[in-house]
């Protein structure tokens, strides 16, 4: 097995045992599966390698993808370098491009991100079956890892932050690890003079109705109710929320709620699953998520989280139209809850 455990994730970053092959990082967590495929490429290519020896693909932005992969994790660098292959938003669509090719060996190192998979999606198989591969999660933050970021941040800048101060950042930040570092950063950068943070400072700046508008947007959405989804989704779009964060948090929400129906189905209860330790619930939500656990079923969920990928390429490729097929795309997962 070449699956790392998330408790030797940190470990396995600082020293990877792996010289060449595939690596998988995949998780709820998009910020996360960025910052760590982050890390790993600076390990294997450094802050001053051959930018030629860098390969940075998107995953449905090319067609055979896996002929393109095998292409360039065999094409010899052109200083000898390691060659570095990127592939971001990959789906299990890319098990079968690459299985062969992951199989038979190469010498350059192809990191691959993904969303969050299960044991038996085809591409986390495929990392945990070869021994040339790793599979690395990374599982959305809990509040005790976020306060632990945020403080270090904090410290790093030499900024002080009172205590109460920490509590109300954490409970109004996103689990995705980019929005955290983006909202500190905002607080860092507004006490550059007075090197402090208090309550209402947190409160000005990061306590707005951006939160509670992106709550009700997952759980309309979730429990099927399109009128407050559509008035929710023209709220956020008027106000400048941009539908990559929509679509970001949406993509981290169901995959979320598809490990928690996995745990429901195993026998835990309600009060099991949504005490788990990665799950941060706020007490406001947890009849919405409680209600999403029983009436979505684990098929329902991964055709959810599928649709949600594709509509990530879809505005990638049209920037133009990502307001509206972010909407459809939604409303689309809000038709199948009502029908739960």
């Amino acid at each position: 097995m070449t699956a790392i455990k998330a408790r030797d994730v940190d470990s396995f970053l600082a020293h990877p045992d792996i010289k060449a092959g595939f690596i998988l990082i995949y998780g709820p967590d998009a910020g996360r599966v960025r910052e760590t495929t982050d890390k790993l490429q600076t390990q294997f290519h450094g802050q001053t390698g051959d930018p030629m020896g860098l390969v940075s693909l998107q995953f449905g932005d090319f067609e055979n993808p896996g002929e393109r992969i095998s292409v360039e994790a065999n094409t010899p660098s052109m200083f000898g370098d390691q060659r570095i292959i990127r592939v971001r938003g990959a789906t299990n669509a890319l098990t079968k491009e690459i299985e062969q090719t992951v199989k038979d060996g190469f010498d350059a190192i192809l990191l691959v991100e993904s969303g969050n998979l299960t044991p038996k999606d085809g591409l986390r198989k495929l990392a945990e079956a070869q021994k040339s591969a790793r599979a690395v999660p990374c599982y959305a933050d809990d509040t005790r890892s976020l306060t632990q970021l945020a403080r270090q941040m904090f410290e790093k800048a030499q900024i002080t932050v009172e205590n109460d101060a920490l509590r109300a950042l954490i409970d109004v930040l996103g689990n995705d690890r980019q929005i955290t570092r983006q909202e500190v950063e905002k607080l860092i950068l507004f006490a550059q003079d007075t090197k402090h943070i208090d309550f209402d400072d947190v409160m000005v700046l990061c306590g707005d109705n951006a939160a509670q508008t992106m709550d009700e947007i997952l759980d309309s959405t979730g429990t099927g109710h399109m009128q407050k989804l559509d008035t929710a989704l023209t709220r956020a779009f008027s106000s400048g929320t941009n539908s990559s964060a929509i679509l970001t948090r949406a993509l981290m929400h169901f995959s979320t709620l598809r490990e928690m129906r996995a745990g429901f189905d195993e026998g835990k209860t309600l009060t099991e699953v949504l005490n788990a330790g990665r799950f941060r619930v706020h007490f406001s939500r947890k009849s919405a998520i409680e209600s999403q656990i029983r009436s979505w079923s684990s098929t329902n969920l991964a055709a959810a989280c599928v649709r949600l990928h594709t509509t990530v390429l879809e505005t990638r490729k049209n920037a133009n139209l990502a307001d509206e097929h972010t909407r459809q795309a939604l409303l689309a997962i809000a038709t199948i809850a009502a029908r739960n």
